[in-house]
């Protein structure tokens, strides 16, 4: 029984989430010629102030975001979240 863990920020719906646990089961089933049954995924979650990124708080980053244009705090968004 393969085991996926996958480690994210927290924030993303519960959608968002049964979305990516449906489609890395899927990958990992085909993956392994098993039946998808048999795979595990395990999420995740941490808030921002426990996730660095390029050696800082993500939570630092996102307080940065906020005192920036609309645009720039979008790209900074997008930049976080991946």
């Amino acid at each position: 029984m393969p085991i996926c863990m996958i480690n994210i920020l927290e924030g993303r719906s519960a959608e968002k989430k049964r979305r990516l646990i449906e489609s890395v089961s899927r990958a990992m089933a085909e993956s392994l010629e098993m039946p998808i049954d048999g795979v595990r995924v395990l999420v995740q979650e941490y808030p921002p102030d426990l996730w660095g990124r390029g050696g800082r708080l993500v939570s630092d980053i996102k307080k940065e975001a906020e005192s920036v244009s609309p645009e720039v705090a979008e790209a900074m968004a997008k930049v976080i979240s991946n």
